[in-house]
């Protein structure tokens, strides 16, 4: 059984100590705190991790057969950072070779924002253990929050090249170069990365991300493909508005690559259908049209295949993703012209009003 409790240091009886040892916060003060309660414990068959800061005293006890290590280890997963750095340090103190409490005090650290801290316990972790894979991703990350890329992609390397089998080493190699505008190299480690962890988001969304920065055509058909991945299979992910905002960028782009004389010609069409049909049925049912077309897009809209088919409860007929947003740009821009839907056709709405109008 773990407990944990806290003595306010003037309230700590320093008679309890040598003589030599009663100066508050020197060395030998801790040492002999930590000895005392270290004996005390002992005696009654459990261990002790003492600390002892300018304020006070912390001691948590547990079984003597049990692993120090696993008895902190819930205040991180409980995200009780700041309250387990100093049993990590007590612990360091009287663990010196432990990789695994350099690795997790690192972890702390760089956690917290302290990536100068972070940086010299993984360091040394790496030292015992040379094959610590996520000790040098620990390494890697401290220093991409400290906007020091090249040093995090040494170090990333190095993960990879430790473990070259761990998804999450191949996954931050392929993130780092993807942040560094290199993203044709990240993308065989993001490759990779999602072979090892097939329903991982992070690796899912990274992979996407990268093959859409490539700018192939097939690549961006893969991109787009991996975005609806996320979206599908991860719905609750943050990463998911992301994939959806990345997937609208590649529908603009092909959008935009169909234009003929920098106009897309089908587009011209639809709004000038949708200004015709507003005219006849009025503001208020133009409003109801906008909203119905609005509500069906947040499920997503296809506006890529002209195969798709949707339809309206408010206006009769079958319409593709391209169309229903045509009709809804022509409706915002009567109603609220500064509304952004994520497309620009402003270009193809003058051509609109004109045909509309029989000009």
């Amino acid at each position: 059984m773990i407990s944990e409790f806290k003595i306010p240091l003037h309230r700590f009886d320093l008679n309890l100590l040598p003589a030599d040892a009663r100066q508050i916060g020197s060395e030998p003060f801790k040492m002999a705190v930590t000895m005392h309660f270290a004996a005390e414990y002992a005696a009654s068959g459990q261990s002790a991790i003492v600390t002892v800061d300018d304020k006070e005293i912390g001691v948590m006890t547990f079984p003597r057969n049990a692993d120090a290590l696993d008895m902190i280890m819930p205040m991180l997963k409980e995200g009780k950072l700041s309250e387990a750095v100093p049993y990590l340090e007590a612990l360091n103190k009287s663990e010196p070779g432990n990789a695994a409490v350099l690795y997790n005090l690192g972890l702390c650290y760089s956690e917290l924002g302290q990536y100068d801290e972070a940086i010299i316990r993984l360091k040394r972790a790496v030292q015992l253990d040379p094959g610590h894979a996520h000790a040098w991703v620990g390494i890697g990350n401290a220093y991409h929050r400290m906007r020091k890329p090249e040093q995090a992609l040494e170090a990333f390397g190095q993960a990879v090249r430790v473990n070259p089998k761990d998804g999450h080493t191949q996954r931050n190699m392929g993130g780092m170069l993807v942040a560094m505008k290199r993203p044709a190299e990240g993308v065989p480690h993001l490759r990779q990365a999602l072979a090892l962890l097939p329903d991982d988001p992070h690796s899912i969304y990274g992979l996407a991300l990268a093959l859409s920065d490539v700018g192939k055509d097939e690549d961006e058909a893969e991109a787009d493909a991996l975005f609806q991945r996320v979206i599908t299979e991860h719905p609750t992910s943050p990463m998911v508005e992301q994939a959806e905002k990345a997937r609208t960028r590649l529908a603009h782009k092909r959008l935009a690559e169909g234009a003929v004389g920098g106009l897309r010609l089908d587009v011209v069409a639809y709004l000038t259908d949708a200004l015709k049909t507003f005219d006849k049925v009025g503001p208020a049912k133009m409003r109801t049209i906008a909203v119905e077309v609005a509500m069906l897009g947040q499920s997503g809209l296809d506006i890529n295949d002209p195969a798709q088919k949707y339809h309206l409860k408010n206006l009769p007929g079958d319409f593709s993703g391209l169309h229903l947003l045509s009709i809804m740009y022509a409706a915002f821009q009567k109603i609220d012209p500064s509304a952004d839907l994520g497309a620009d056709f402003s270009a193809e709405y003058a051509v609109a009003i004109k045909a509309a109008a029989g000009r």
